[in-house]
């Protein structure tokens, strides 16, 4: 098929999509690929998608769309090719009714707060790693220092001990 040809596809996205903030991010990518059409929750768990654009756009739009980023999970993408109408000027995100949508702000929070604490974890766990390394790098300049102590202290006496020079000498 041709890359720059314009086609639409129907497309069911399963898995953990609802209530997440997963059509805001859809919408984003299709945003960034020329993609318009429209994102809605269907009933149950699953959201449908119409997409419309070059071919290649639409390829790189289902590749991106595949999350698995806590706490979305998407488990399986259907697509259907239909016939490209060019009925849409943009991506847009259809919505439920206010209380779902509300509910679903709450969800999108508390998504970003655990993305948010999952980023936290790791950086105190790079920050302990770092504090363990310069505790080693101090130890470990503490003992280069005794040893350069002792060699001086060594050094020192061999100066003042003259006659050690001189029969090494003779």
């Amino acid at each position: 098929m041709e890359s720059y040809k314009l086609s639409r596809y129907s497309i069911q996205v399963s898995g953990t999509v609802q209530r997440f903030g997963y059509r805001h991010i859809v919408q984003n990518i299709a945003r960034k690929l020329n993609i318009t059409g429209y994102i809605e929750n269907l009933e149950g768990y699953d959201v449908h998608i119409i997409a419309e654009g070059r071919v290649n756009d639409l390829e790189a739009f289902i590749k991106a769309i595949r999350i698995v980023e806590y706490p979305v999970e998407v488990e399986e993408i259907s697509t259907v090719e239909e016939e490209y109408s060019g009925d849409f000027s943009y991506f847009k995100v259809n919505k439920g009714s206010p209380y779902e949508e509300l509910a679903e702000r709450f969800d999108t929070a508390i998504a970003i707060f655990s993305r948010m604490e999952k980023k936290q974890d790791i950086a105190l766990e790079k920050y302990d790693k770092s504090i363990s390394l310069q505790e080693e790098t101090l130890k470990l300049q503490k003992e280069t220092m005794t040893l350069q102590e002792e060699t001086l202290t060594e050094v020192k006496g061999m100066r003042t001990d003259r006659s050690y020079a001189t029969q090494s000498l003779i």
